[in-house]
């Protein structure tokens, strides 16, 4: 999911100096700029919950059934389930640290400005 969002990091960047051009002040285009980077990993940080929430939901699902992997998708096994569950949470820790990194600095900006 990370590696995904070079192109929408990109666009927050464009966004930075289009707020720029726009507002003419600094701090409109800061804030503009680090609140599109903050939606953007909020969006990845979502996504990445979700994918989590699922992977906990078909492993309890399997464990319930006498039968696991007769469903229309192959199963993860063992090592593999394993390996994926600590990506997922390392991948969604990154995540959800840039999220409060921005609100904090966003708050900042704001707080500055008063």
């Amino acid at each position: 999911m990370v590696t995904g969002c070079a192109p929408f990091f990109l666009l927050a960047l464009a966004g930075v100096a289009l707020g720029s051009w726009i507002f003419g002040g600094h701090l409109a285009a800061r804030l503009m700029g680090l609140g599109g980077l903050a939606l953007f990993l909020l969006y990845y940080a979502l996504l990445n919950w979700t994918a989590q929430a699922r992977l906990k939901f078909r492993r309890e699902e399997e464990e319930a059934e006498e039968s696991p992997g007769q469903g229309s998708r192959p199963a993860l096994r063992g090592e593999a389930r394993a390996e994926w569950a600590h990506y997922l949470r390392a991948e969604g820790r990154m995540l959800w640290l840039g999220v409060g990194a921005l609100a904090l600095a966003i708050g900042a900006l704001i707080a500055r400005r008063r």
